[in-house]
């Protein structure tokens, strides 16, 4: 601890009694210059406290002056000496002078210290003014405009006086058919003085501004006198110049006011009704449905390819494995593993529907033996020796049926000169495609044809190839009556027959009869 530590610099023991200070700046210190002990800042403590300034801190000098005077008590007094010295005694200090040195005029001294920074402050601040000032005025002098002199105000009582009479111009509000016939302004240059540069102007103006001749004469030209002359507003008993102003004024006329249709409600825009499109009719089928459906080949070796046909007649819509078709077309299909069946389906007039097959059978290919070449020993033959009898061949059993029936009614009226139709349905009743043909097996004096959906006829015999099983074909039968035929009554008799059974198999006879008037 050095003799430089302010004597009432201490810290508080374990038992909250006094004890010597931290040698170096610490929250630990404290001031028992008061009554009570306080607190001292870090930076106080290493300023005043423990360099060797404490005649300088003010808590220092508030201890000071509770020093006894001279003349007070011996007892105060040596009570006072007492405390200093046991205080001395503790922080260690030797020197006694030190608490002797006379700290008198130190308030006064800091009072004029702040003064002194205060008017250095002022200072400054006039002085940046003044400088902020001049350099203002400068930039302002150095952008002003060369040649602008000081302006000059005048009042009415004072007009100017100028070589050149003052011009005034009128502009009125006339008519569209008025300005048409008004010449355009036109200002005198007979009072411009010479050398003033002042020449005639015309002006133009719209429709609705027409303009007013305007004729300005000065005091003692021609036609001016000062009876004419009107008075200018100025000081009292002065004389003035005048002016005479002649104006030949053309009275305005006030064009009507428009008047303007203002719509209270802008109507909104109606719609167009909408466009109802009528409901498609469902086309009415007449006639009789005609199917054909069959492949051209009825038994396939695998890979190999053939075309399934159709022609259908007379029925709303045709379906070949389930996709829309026209009404006659071909599938070119090809064999596989195993046989193929194909499905046509049909929706009649009625809109019922109904579905026709065609079977294309697989052929499996007959193992070919191969030739092994071996030894054939010599046979031994016995007596009760009997060659084993070869296995037959089974026949496949193929069923052939055919029926044949008139499509509507088979007794008609037709009269001379017309063609009459009468529909037939051939239908295959067998297990097996079989090619059909129909035979006209008694007819009349008036010629009949039949006709196939292809347009094929024949008056005798007309064939049907390739109809599958439980398949039905329509033929039309057409009798032309001729003009010059009597009245009588035509019969014809039909019948159709099986060509895979070589004609043995037939259907039942079938009449159709046509009645002349």
């Amino acid at each position: 601890m050095t003799s430089q530590t302010c004597i009432h610099l201490g810290a508080l023991d374990n038992r909250n009694r006094r004890s010597g200070p931290v040698e170096y700046p610490s929250f630990e210190n404290q001031c028992f210059a008061g009554a009570t002990p306080g607190l001292v800042m870090l930076g106080d403590q290493a300023t005043f406290c423990l360099s060797g300034e404490c005649k300088r801190c003010p808590r220092f000098h508030t201890a000071r002056q509770t020093e006894p005077a001279a003349g007070a008590p011996a007892a105060a007094a040596a009570a006072w000496r007492m405390q200093s010295e046991a205080a001395a005694g503790v922080v260690g200090l030797d020197n006694a002078a030190f608490m002797t040195d006379s700290v008198e005029g130190g308030g006064t001294r800091r009072h004029w210290a702040w003064a002194a920074a205060g008017l250095m402050f002022m200072v400054a601040l006039l002085c940046g003014s003044m400088v902020t000032a001049y350099t203002g005025w400068q930039w302002v002098s150095r952008n002003l405009p060369a040649g602008v002199a000081a302006g000059r105000v005048e009042t009415l009582a004072q007009p100017p006086q100028s070589a050149a009479p003052p011009v005034y111009l009128v502009l009125t509000a006339t008519p569209a058919q008025v300005a048409a016939a008004t010449a355009p302004v036109v200002v005198s240059a007979a009072a411009t003085p010479a050398g003033s540069g002042g020449v005639g102007a015309v002006l133009s103006f719209p429709e609705a501004v027409t303009p007013t001749p305007i004729t300005i004469r000065p005091v003692g030209s021609v036609g001016g006198s000062p009876a004419e002359s009107l008075p200018v507003v100025g000081q009292p008993g002065t004389p003035e110049p005048t002016h005479v102003v002649d104006l030949a004024l053309l009275v305005p006329t006030r064009r009507p006011t428009p008047e303007f249709d203002i719509p209270t409600a802008t109507p909104l825009p109606v719609p167009p009704a909408p466009t109802v499109e009528p409901p498609t009719a469902t086309p009415q089928i007449s006639g009789t449905p005609w199917i054909v459906f069959a492949p051209a080949q009825s038994a396939l070796m695998r890979g190999e390819c053939t075309f399934v046909r159709w022609t259908v007649r007379n029925v709303r819509e045709v379906y070949y494995e389930n996709l829309p078709v026209n009404g006659q077309g071909e599938r070119e299909e090809c064999m596989d593993r195993r046989s193929m069946e194909y499905k046509l389906m049909v929706i009649l007039g009625d809109g019922n529907s109904q579905v026709y097959t065609a079977t294309v059978e697989y052929l499996a290919p007959s193992p070919t033996p191969s030739s092994t070449p071996s030894f054939t020993p010599e046979p031994v033959y016995t007596p009760t020796w009997t060659p084993a009898p070869p296995t037959e061949t089974p026949t496949p059993s193929v069923f052939r049926a055919v029926g044949m029936s008139v499509n509507g009614n088979g007794d008609i009226t037709c009269s001379q000169g017309q063609t009459c139709e009468i529909g037939l349905l051939v239908t295959n009743g067998g297990s097996d495609v079989d090619d059909l043909s129909v035979i006209i097996t008694a007819g009349s004096s008036i010629p009949l044809q039949i006709c196939r959906a292809d347009g094929v006829c024949s008056g005798s015999m007309l064939p049907l190839s390739s109809v599958g099983p439980a398949n039905t074909a329509y033929i039309v039968a057409k009798a032309a009556i001729p003009n010059d035929a009597t009245a009588q009554t035509a019969s014809w008799t039909f019948q159709a027959y099986s060509q895979g059974s070589g004609g043995a198999v037939s259907s039942l006879p079938v009449s159709v009869s046509v009645t002349v008037p």
